[in-house]
């Protein structure tokens, strides 16, 4: 037996598995299949389940992951991070010439929550330009609104009043990565569903969207739960 979760998508046409930020599983369901039928198919999962329970690590802080792997993207760009120490609440400063990201934080009294609205910050201003740049390089009409958030399990969403929401924690992605999600999202603005339609316009805003998709999968649940065990 495993913790799990049930969630009812009307965009998802099968059942689907996988595990959340607290290691439980998470059934996104189709609006009309039953319980029974999304209990009987995570019972079919189970020794799946408990392989990749297995292999699942603490998460880390932010800081303990930019220590291992100091690099954000940012434009488009792999930008390097260094670290250097203030006594006032922590921030970045990013040079798009030099590609160097500078976190400044009190060394003395680390605040996992203020590193991760520096973070955020900085996130909110290359993510929105960076989604403009595609759109214009892609000849795709702008979003009516873009934001950037903390969400805890999605990369991003579009809402039917055609706003686009990203996930702060983007810049950590490699940029193919990055730009796939971003582009994933744009095409919803056409196709508010999965249908055949969507990722046939997905394809023709990014080519390898197919290969993309299923590396975001391998590499993402490190990186989206970063900071959400920050309170």
């Amino acid at each position: 037996m495993v913790p799990y979760v049930i969630r009812r998508s009307s965009r998802s046409r099968r059942i689907y598995i996988s595990l959340d930020e607290q290691n439980q599983a998470l059934l996104t369901v189709p609006m009309r299949a039953t319980l029974k039928a999304a209990v009987s198919f995570l019972e079919q999962c189970g020794d799946w389940l408990v392989e990749q329970m297995a292999k699942t690590l603490p998460s880390k802080s932010i800081l303990q992951y930019l220590r291992d792997k100091p690099v954000l993207t940012l434009n488009g760009e792999r930008c390097r991070v260094t670290f250097a120490f203030t006594n006032r609440c922590p921030y970045c400063k990013y040079n798009s010439e030099s590609g160097e990201v500078v976190l400044r934080f009190d060394h003395h009294a680390i605040n996992e929550i203020r590193i991760r609205e520096a973070l955020k910050s900085l996130a909110k201003q290359c993510l929105t330009e960076r989604l403009e740049y595609l759109c214009d390089t892609k000849s795709i009409q702008r979003p009516g609104r873009v934001t950037v958030r903390d969400q805890s399990s999605r990369w991003g969403s579009c809402s039917t009043s055609r706003g686009i929401s990203l996930n702060w924690r983007l810049i950590f992605l490699p940029a193919r990565l990055q730009d796939y999600v971003i582009l994933h999202e744009l095409a919803h603005l056409k196709e508010m569903n999965h249908t055949r339609s969507f990722w046939s316009l997905l394809k023709t805003y990014d080519s390898r969207s197919s290969d993309h998709d299923k590396r975001l999968n391998e590499v993402g649940r490190t990186i989206i739960s970063l900071g959400q065990s920050a309170c």
